[in-house]
């Protein structure tokens, strides 16, 4: 078997050990420094002259050296991140080891990934140039120089990353009210991704009961980057105008070749494949706005005081309600409780509770009622069956007293006409 000259061989030899240094970085904090270790030696799969090293990085990663014409670094090495953005290098990581089974025995797929690396940085002139021997030359009892080439290869022709990003498509900005008149409803939404395929959807300051809804009506808030969503407000939940922020968001998945370099530069540079995430995400501002012919007014209830019984003990549950403009309101049903020390004091229009609520008024214009709760100790709720009974034992005693002295004055005037 052909050799290549002494120096290029001892160059090689050590280089190609180190090209093997296999690091599981898994930088995804995108982390400026890293430990390597070295854990072994790899026997050379082609020819007979090359015994490659296995690196790791302490946090697991396989590493893998990058220059030819350097010794490989010491057992253990801190070094520092240099860059990120060597597409052919982010090829040859994503499909060689321990991301892709090649040849389905883990130490050929690292040897194979190794020598990728040395072959597409040579060939694109990043480092001193592989040898024919090893190209070419040498025995190849294992079938693995075609593989090599492959990933060189598709290397060669490797794109940059994309750029993570998500964009939001809305045909409008207003809600309008349904055929029904149950909801105010958005225009269909629809998403672009690069990075990722799924997206989530949030609201703030919604009114109480909007939901988000695929284009079948279906509530949904996670969806894919085909799909497309809209937005639902009760139409009894707005005033005259309601404004709420849709928030879309998805986190994207990228991975980077991360290329670290030692302090003492004689040793070799190495590369492992970090992913990374970043967050995207766009808010999109909606408005309801009421027409005159379907204007609403909302009555607001609010229990004023620190006086209040638990409020699973009672009924309604204070709140916003909405109706159309000029209806002629009769307030609520008074608050009732299960608790027989507190009663409800009735609705107000002032929150010092005065202005008692006159039923029948119509509505024109948003308002608020005030209630309270008097939960003193010595207030029962009236037991009308009892007071009822009393009432009628009260009569009873009455028409009895009332017979008896009719019977009695008889009596006595009977016996005094007698005489």
């Amino acid at each position: 078997m052909k050799k290549i000259n002494k120096l290029g061989n001892i160059i090689c030899s050590l280089l190609l050990v180190a090209v093997f240094l296999v690091t599981g970085v898994t930088v995804a904090n995108a982390a400026s420094t890293a430990t390597i270790n070295r854990e072994g030696v790899m026997v050379s799969y082609i020819g007979e002259n090359y015994k490659w090293g296995k690196f790791r990085t302490t946090d697991g990663k396989v590493a893998y050296c990058m220059d030819l014409e350097k010794k490989w670094p010491e057992k253990t090495t801190n070094v520092t991140l240099t860059s990120k953005d060597n597409a052919g290098l982010r090829y040859i990581l994503e499909n060689g080891y321990p991301y892709k089974s090649i040849k389905g025995n883990s130490d050929l797929d690292r040897f194979i990934t190794q020598a990728a690396v040395w072959w597409y940085l040579s060939d694109t002139n990043q480092t001193s140039k592989l040898s024919a021997d090893f190209t070419t030359n040498a025995a190849d009892p294992y079938g693995v120089r075609g593989n090599i080439q492959a990933l060189v290869n598709g290397a060669k022709n490797a794109k940059a990353q994309a750029t993570a990003s998500l964009n939001v498509t809305v045909g409008n900005n207003k809600l309008n009210l349904s055929n029904d008149k149950k909801y105010y409803v958005s225009s269909e939404m629809s998403t672009s991704l690069v990075g990722t395929s799924t997206y989530n959807v949030s609201l703030n300051n919604a009114p109480k009961g909007t939901i988000v809804t695929n284009t079948n009506g279906q509530a949904q808030t996670a969806f894919k980057s085909t799909e497309k969503f809209l937005v639902k407000i009760p139409a009894n939940a707005i005033g005259k105008t309601t404004s709420l922020s849709v928030r879309v968001s998805a986190t994207a998945a990228n991975s980077y070749a991360r290329i670290y370099q030692p302090s003492d530069t004689s040793y070799q540079r190495l590369v492992a494949l970090y992913p990374e995430n970043t967050e995207l995400s766009k808010t999109i501002n909606l408005t309801a706005e009421v027409k005159p012919e379907n204007e609403k007014v909302c009555v607001d209830y609010v229990i004023v005081g620190n006086t209040k019984p638990a409020e699973h003990l009672t009924d309604p549950t204070p709140g916003k309600v909405c109706y159309d403009k000029g209806t002629k309101y009769t307030q609520e049903k008074p608050l009732t409780t299960r608790q027989e020390n507190c009663k409800f004091n009735g609705w107000y229009t002032n929150s010092d509770l005065t202005g008692k609520w006159t039923d029948g008024t119509a509505l024109n214009k948003d308002m608020t009622l005030y209630g309270a709760w008097d939960c003193g100790t010595s207030i029962n709720v009236p037991n009308t069956a009892a007071n009822l009974s009393l009432f009628i034992l009260a009569l009873g005693i009455v028409v009895i007293g009332s017979g008896v002295g009719i019977v009695l004055y008889r009596n006595n005037k009977n016996a005094k006409s007698t005489k």
